[in-house]
């Protein structure tokens, strides 16, 4: 378990940022080496719990074997037991191995706030200079609001409210997907989706104007369904309903599987997946598979809906003119044909 003492110094916590490519070999295309980083008394206290100290040591380990995802978790966990300079310089290039650059962004300025507290002058122009290296790197989001924008308006970002200063701003974030909202009282709320991607890319999300609700008119009973339905439709189109959720959840699972399978790409070269990978792999199957199943029953259960609604249809009143003998009108026939390559519907009408 490292101490405070061991801590305290730079060769520790930050390994001075020279282990070499030995050791600390960045993983992929974006991959770098290190800069040496100046040493310097850690501004972490006189006596860290020792939970933080052990959880320092494993991700310091972890970090030096490449397994970034291992290594952040460790120690963001030691970080917030007890802030320390090096831990966070740490994390935040750990953070740069993973492609979360906004993230590592905010580690170097925490970083360089406590080592200014501190007094380490150059453990902070360190920090501040791997923050302005970082920063052009790191993916924007432009959220733009078309005016008139409703009073009390609200614009978040997945669960996280854009300050106003920010919004038609590009603001760096880490590259994932988000759900852009936006809300104001009397007004209905709108939603849109993007997904960011890529070093140095800027993405623009458009919020419209949002639309007044008009007050909600007295309650009415609904009408008696009409006779000429049928149980046939009416199930047809309960049939139908559900087929459709069906399908939808069925290609949205299946859109969420490719982006995952897409994520694993970056823990796998040519002599195969570390442990990420294989989990992430994995999971994208699982993915997959569920969306198969729900798009087949989607489907099954759409054409149950079609074949009810063609044969429910209401006979037709039989037409005085008409003088034909009614066994010379051709009977309706519907046929519902289901194998594993698909479904399909024939008949006569």
């Amino acid at each position: 378990m490292a101490s405070p003492a061991v801590r305290a110094r730079w060769a520790r916590p930050f390994a001075s940022f020279a282990l070499g490519a030995a050791l600390l070999v960045p993983v992929g295309a974006n991959a770098q080496t290190p800069p040496t980083v100046p040493s310097g008394p850690s501004s972490s206290p006189a006596a860290s719990p020792p939970q933080a100290d052990a959880l320092f040591a494993e991700g310091r380990e972890l970090l030096e074997r490449g397994k970034y995802f291992e290594a952040c978790a460790k120690l963001s966990r030691s970080e917030e037991l007890a802030p320390a300079v090096g831990t966070l310089l740490n994390l935040a290039y750990c953070y740069e191995q993973l492609g979360k650059l906004r993230s590592a962004m905010d580690a170097y300025l925490e970083a360089e706030r406590l080592a200014n507290t501190a007094g380490e002058t150059k453990r902070a122009a360190f920090a501040k200079e791997r923050y302005a290296a970082v920063e052009p790197r790191a993916p924007k989001l432009i959220v733009r609001v078309v005016p008139p924008e409703a009073p009390g308006l609200e614009v978040r970002r997945n669960d996280t409210l854009i300050a106003k200063q920010d919004l038609d701003h590009a603001v760096a974030v880490d590259p994932q997907d988000y759900l852009i909202s936006a809300s104001a009282p009397g007004y209905a709320a709108w939603k849109g989706a993007v997904i960011v991607r890529g070093e140095g890319a800027v993405l623009t999300v458009v919020v419209p104007p949002l639309e007044p609700i008009s007050a909600a008119p007295a309650p009415v009973a609904p009408p008696p369904p009409s006779p000429s339905l049928g149980a046939r439709r009416i199930a047809a189109l309960g049939f139908g309903a559900v087929g459709a959720l069906a399908l939808g959840a069925g290609v949205g699972v299946g859109l969420a599987a490719k982006s995952r399978y897409d994520d694993a790409s970056s823990h796998c070269d040519a002599t195969g997946c570390d442990d990420s990978g294989v989990s992430i792999k994995k999971g994208a199957a699982a993915q997959g598979n569920l969306a198969t199943v729900l798009v087949a029953v989607g489907v099954l259960t759409g054409a149950t809906g079609v074949y009810l609604w063609i044969v429910g249809a209401p006979q037709e009143k039989p037409d005085k003119h008409d003088k034909r003998d009614k066994h010379d009108k051709p009977a309706r026939s519907v046929r519902l044909d289901v194998s594993p390559f698909g479904t399909s519907l024939g008949g006569s009408f």
